[in-house]
């Protein structure tokens, strides 16, 4: 299983000029402007557009990679009506991709609990905007079904391109 996980992190980071990096302060999205890194279960990169802006450009990226967008939760509005807090804006996307999802869900039907693959999209306090989305590599990992490890190639290589079409 971690030489999959290992395997999966060479092959589709490194091609596409991504970084792999852990990080220990995830409010540090200035260090991140421009780069794609990885923490473990999701991939993100930081912006210098603003808010609208990038949500416009993450929809279109999606769009341009075969995605579509099932669910939006406005998270920032969902937290000041439930418990009266406030936020910075904060978008949480559910993208699918349909005929990857079928193909998935005949070879393993419980992947439906990670399903849409979430897209967020928050404000950081030095006024960029950080996308994250969920890293399929470490979902196919998670399975442990060998069926799947082409279709997680797949997935994570539209996903990189996504978060590289929004950096630029």
């Amino acid at each position: 299983m971690k030489m999959l996980g290992t395997f999966l992190a060479i092959v589709l980071l490194v091609p596409f000029g991504a970084t792999a990096q852990e990080e220990s302060d995830m409010s540090d999205a200035a260090s991140m402007h421009n780069e794609i890194t990885t923490n473990g279960y999701y991939m993100h990169t930081a912006v210098n557009t603003d808010f609208a802006t990038t949500v416009e450009n993450v929809r279109a990226a999606l769009t341009d990679e075969g995605f579509g967008i099932l669910t939006e939760i406005d998270f920032s509005a969902t937290m000041k009506t439930k418990l009266d807090k406030d936020t910075p804006p904060c978008l949480i996307l559910g993208a699918c991709n349909p005929p990857f999802a079928w193909e998935v869900f005949q070879s393993e039907p419980w992947i439906g609990v990670e399903m849409p693959c979430n897209v967020v999209i928050r404000q950081q306090a030095d006024g960029s905007v950080e996308v994250a989305i969920k890293n399929p590599g470490m979902l196919v990992e998670a399975t442990g079904n060998a069926e799947l490890t082409e279709l997680g190639v797949e997935l994570t290589a539209r996903v990189i391109r996504v978060l590289e079409a929004v950096a630029k």
